[in-house]
């Protein structure tokens, strides 16, 4: 273990008395650790924010869609069936409400992009949703203000509104939205509620929205919008929710009158499966890229064993003096080993120091998620103190190899 130690101690005198050169000689590997610990960091970072704020379902929650993307590389499908799938519409709400026994909630909503108008004031691309009154307890929404939708409102199609924070914001800044009056195209609607924030996806609001009864929606602007229409089904809890997706598909096969050999034409999401089809994304993403920045720490290695062979020319003659006192092969192979091995270490750190500074940075400003797996620091350290050693073999090698009477006579 003390030649080890003794190993380190001169390594480190070598490496601080050139400092510029072992930092020009380090930047190969200090890029490339940086490049892959920002790389893995989004990656991380994307699969978390997925889990938190895209698939929002929940657990034994899943949705009836016309058509949903399943897999990653199936679009041309999704499109295909978006055309070829006829539209979900109340009397399969209805119908699935009368048969399924295995859920304890079915609700639906539809939805488009209209301009919302208080006053003067008037907010463009407002995501205006018609939803059942169970909607609030199948999604993430709460109440922070008034009330939500109730049955009653939907069956009597009644002009209630329940709006994001943002609309509300925008529509109501220094007023109690509360009562007031919005337009909704031709049609006045009374506020009766405000949501709770909920943040942004992907550096898109999900406060700007409101809320109409679904029925009322239907009436006022039609079924055009019929292709976001969409039932959602949450589970009994002592029901696994496959059972539930079961009865649910035998309903609509049967409602579809499809034959026992003709596939679906319709389609069940889940968060399982939004979480798989992105985790396919990012890990496309990731065998592409960890590769192609990887080619940075094999240029950083052969840097280093360049100058590690310099090195041992440079030290020929103290190489020399050690072998007359008694070190052996293993010692001197061992000294520039731990060398190599300490240089990429070091910028291996570095590397990694300057990636987590700079994705914290980029969080922070910019929309774009990031996580710090538990992985990198291990990977980043010791897959730069490999390299090191690896690109270190051969020098070190020959400085083990040199004669004492030839280095001693060297300059």
């Amino acid at each position: 273990m003390y030649k080890y130690i003794e190993a380190a101690k001169i390594a480190l005198s070598s490496i601080l008395s050139h400092k510029l050169r072992s930092f020009l000689t380090l930047l190969g590997v200090i890029i490339g650790v940086a490049v892959v610990t920002a790389v893995a960091t989004v990656i991380e970072g994307a699969n978390v924010y997925i889990k938190e704020k895209i698939a929002t379902l929940g657990s034994g929650v899943f949705s009836l869609q016309k058509a949903s993307i399943t897999s990653f590389g199936d679009f041309q499908k999704f499109i295909e069936a978006m055309r070829r799938n006829p539209d979900l519409t109340l009397e399969d709400l209805a119908a699935l409400r009368e048969q399924i026994n295995l859920a304890d909630q079915i609700g639906a909503q539809d939805g488009g992009s209209r301009p919302i108008k208080y006053g003067n004031i008037v907010l463009e691309s407002v995501g205006v949703q018609g939803v059942t009154a169970n909607t609030i307890l199948l999604s993430s929404v709460e109440v922070e203000q008034g009330r939500y939708l109730s049955d009653y409102d939907d069956e009597s199609h009644r002009n209630v509104a329940f709006i994001g924070s943002e609309v509300a914001d925008g529509l109501f800044p220094e007023t109690d939205p509360i009562g007031k009056a919005i337009k909704i195209g031709r049609e006045n609607f009374e506020v009766i509620g405000v949501a709770k924030k909920l943040g942004s996806v992907l550096g898109q609001s999900q406060d700007n929205f409101v809320q109409v009864p679904l029925n009322t929606f239907i009436k006022t602007f039609g079924t055009r919008s019929s292709n976001s229409f969409r039932i959602i089904i949450h589970a009994r809890k002592e029901v696994p929710v496959e059972k539930v997706q079961d009865q649910v598909r035998v309903v609509m096969r049967s409602r579809h009158k499809l034959n026992y050999n003709q596939p679906d034409n319709f389609s069940i999401a889940t968060d399982e499966v939004t979480e798989q089809l992105f985790g396919a994304i990012t890990g496309t993403v990731a065998a592409v890229a960890f590769p192609v920045v990887g080619i940075s720490l094999v240029i950083g290695g052969i840097v280093i064993m360049n100058i590690m062979l310099a090195t041992v020319t440079e030290r020929t003659r103290e190489i020399g003096i050690r072998k007359s006192l008694g070190a052996t092969r293993r010692d001197i192979l061992v000294q520039f080993l731990v060398e190599s091995a300490m240089l990429s270490g070091f910028g291996g750190l570095i590397g990694l120091l300057i990636a987590v500074a700079l994705m914290t940075l980029v969080g922070r400003v910019a929309p774009v998620p990031v996580a710090i797996p538990l992985w990198a620091p291990i990977v980043a350290i010791g897959v730069s103190t490999l390299v090191g050693i690896f690109f270190g073999i051969y020098p070190a090698n020959r400085a083990a190899r040199l004669d004492p009477i030839v280095a001693l006579r060297a300059d």
